[in-house]
């Protein structure tokens, strides 16, 4: 067997349920608080799989993987005849809180260290794949590698953080196609990735991609990228480099174990659960957003590992998928002509900070609405209703955000986007920030609005609730007070649906397959 499936409690399935005269109030997150909201009878209501309870230790999945991998001899043959080896990892970007203990993807670097020294391998450095996202902190690099791993390498330099703006990034490929990549992971005889991930799209050879120049994530990412380019990048990056991949596929837990009753359906909430939401929103009518935001943060939860992977990075990338998507996935009967969503309280692009309208805006729109296994629940034409995050509060990890939302986007058509994403990628000031402080690539925002360009294009409204108005305005957005005063906007209501999140179910239309 090539993964290693952990076996423990079956956690309930994601379900779909019909509003009726007994249905509570449902719980709807809007970033750092929560609301109660009652929906129409009929509301076709779609609740997640319940989170894995993590019954066993990662480890023993790990060592089989690297024993037995995909499309690829053991890991162990693969370090014997290499001098010079990569540890890739990737960053902060997932979107749950942080995890006790040592993570599982810092307990496959262990594994991997060690087989590295059995084979006497001297030339060994970890390299973190971030593309564009921010540096981490060293404090975000202990936790995610772990102690032993940190102490060992970090006092040495041989932990660093890919900078795709560096100046001596290497270029790999045939003459006709070459990609400029980290210097360091070009020149090793093996690369070996580690990824831990809930994420059906960052699977297989996403890591890889994060380690490219910046001039090769904009052409992929850009506002003239063409559909499939950032795959397509990936694959030719895993057939250049000697890649040896893990990959752990997470079960996901988006909210802390103090609030975990979030995710359970509301009818069942006993007391214990009516106190908990009550302590929450008492915390949100009198601390301020951002110590709201931070409190969340600063909580821990678990995670359960659900497969373990390794070998060649697309077989892998596909695997995981696999696994990712049959927990993920909710059967669906038909789709609805307005859907309404909350939002989580971070992105996966904005770890370490709370929610801004853009970040929220790629929750809602590339995230929520893409979150399907190949038809939306939202039809063609359809309204969307979104809590949360739309507030224009911007931490200093995303100083050109707050310059984007505010400078570039009202009113702008897309030349004068093309225009600006040129103005912000040469800007010295935004550069030295992402190379030298904790913020973003100024192109991150770019990027991730043309991400949404997809639901914006084929949507008839997107409606904020709570939304600041002027901000959403300039988004092209609509803004609301209440859920009855978005629903009277829409005006037509009867084919109307709620996906519950967090997590994010994938929706299955029975009748689109």
């Amino acid at each position: 067997m090539n993964d290693l499936t952990i076996q423990r409690p079956v956690a309930r399935p994601g379900f779909v349920h019909e509003v009726n005269e007994r249905t509570p109030a449902l719980a709807v997150q809007t970033g750092s608080a929560v609301h109660l909201e009652r929906f129409p009878i009929g509301t076709t209501v779609v609740y997640p799989a319940e989170p894995t309870v993590p019954a066993v230790l990662a480890r023993p999945a790990i060592r089989e993987a690297l024993t037995a991998p995909v499309d690829s001899e053991p890991l162990a043959t693969r370090l014997a005849g290499a001098k010079k080896v990569t540890i890739v990892f990737g960053d902060t970007t997932a979107a749950v809180p942080a995890t006790d203990g040592v993570a599982a993807r810092g307990q496959a670097i262990e594994e991997i260290l060690t087989l590295a020294a059995a084979a006497g391998v001297d030339d060994l450095a970890l390299v973190c794949a971030r593309g564009l996202q921010r540096r981490l902190t060293e404090d975000e690099l202990l936790a995610a590698l772990g102690r032993r791993v940190h102490e060992s390498f970090a006092p040495l330099g041989l932990i660093s953080q890919h900078d795709a703006e560096a100046d001596d990034l290497v270029t790999v490929g045939d003459s006709t196609d070459v990609v400029a990549i980290n210097r360091r992971v070009a020149e090793s005889d093996l690369v070996v990735t580690v990824q831990a991930t809930d994420s059906r799209s960052r699977t297989g050879s996403h890591l890889l991609v994060e380690l490219a120049g910046v001039s090769a994530l904009a052409a992929v990412r850009g506002h003239d990228a063409e559909a499939g380019a950032e795959s397509a990048l990936g694959e030719r990056l895993a057939a250049a480099l000697p890649v040896f991949a893990v990959e752990i596929a997470l079960d996901s837990h988006p909210v802390t174990d103090q609030l975990a009753f979030l995710t359970r359906r509301e009818w069942e909430w006993g007391l214990k659960e009516k106190l908990s939401l009550k302590a929450l929103q008492t915390a949100d009518q009198w601390l301020p957003a951002r110590s709201r935001a931070r409190m969340l943060q600063q909580m821990t939860t678990t995670t359960a590992v659900l497969a373990v992977s390794a070998g060649a990075p697309l077989e892998v990338g596909a695997r995981s998928r696999e696994v990712l998507v049959a927990k993920q996935r909710v059967i669906v009967g038909r789709q609805v002509n307005t859907l309404v969503t909350g939002l989580p309280q971070v992105s996966a692009h904005g770890v370490g900070a709370w929610l801004n309208p853009l970040l929220a805006a790629h929750l809602a729109l590339a995230e929520v609405d893409g979150s399907h296994t190949g038809t939306p629940f939202l039809a063609d034409g359809g309204d969307l209703i979104v809590f949360g995050g739309a507030e224009p509060r911007y931490h200093h990890h995303h100083t050109a955000t707050a310059d984007f939302v505010s400078q570039v986007l009202p009113g702008v058509d897309a030349a004068a986007l093309a225009a600006a994403e040129r103005r912000f990628a040469t800007d010295s000031w935004y550069r030295h920030l992402y190379q030298h402080g904790e913020a973003h690539h100024a192109l991150q925002p770019f990027h991730l609005w043309y991400q949404t360009a997809a639901a914006r294009q084929r949507l008839s409204s997107i409606i904020w609730v709570g939304g600041d108005r002027e901000t959403c305005a300039a988004m092209g957005f609509r803004s609301a007070t209440t859920l009855a005063d978005a629903l009277e906007m829409v005006g037509d209501s009867s084919a109307l649906g709620h996906l519950h999140n967090p997590p994010l179910p994938i929706v299955d239309l029975v009748d689109q397959r």
